[in-house]
């Protein structure tokens, strides 16, 4: 049996290998616009970069009510809203190496819901 070390490490690891994964397909792709998702235990946070890696718009579900998924949910239908205002309908969604469950999924749904194109 291993140790809790070395399963930190390979979760760890993982998650590496994931993200080089998706980063190098969507980056090859060359979208105009990408939302790059970040987890943390608590938030999820999301900002959307043009080609040039240039922050357009931010979004986070820190001080949403509801459970996680809900908040995540909600903050997706927030930085929707950002982007109708930028006049973006359309972005890649890099979840940034994370699985597509939860309160990732949550997120592009609300993206989804407020009427951008993913």
């Amino acid at each position: 049996m291993q140790n809790l070390k070395s399963l930190k490490q390979d979760k760890t690891r993982k998650l590496a290998r994931r993200k080089f994964k998706v980063n190098s397909a969507i980056k090859a792709i060359g979208p105009d616009f990408r939302v790059v998702v970040n987890k943390t235990n608590k938030y999820v946070k999301a900002q959307v970069l043009d080609k040039d890696g240039k922050v357009i718009a931010h979004v986070t579900d820190k001080g949403e009510k509801g459970t996680k998924v809900e908040s995540a949910q909600k903050a997706g239908e927030k930085l929707a809203s950002l982007l109708k205002e930028k006049g973006v309908t359309k972005a890649t969604y890099d979840r940034n190496g994370h699985l597509y469950h939860g309160r990732i999924q949550a997120m592009a749904d609300g993206l989804r819901k407020g009427g951008v194109e993913i």
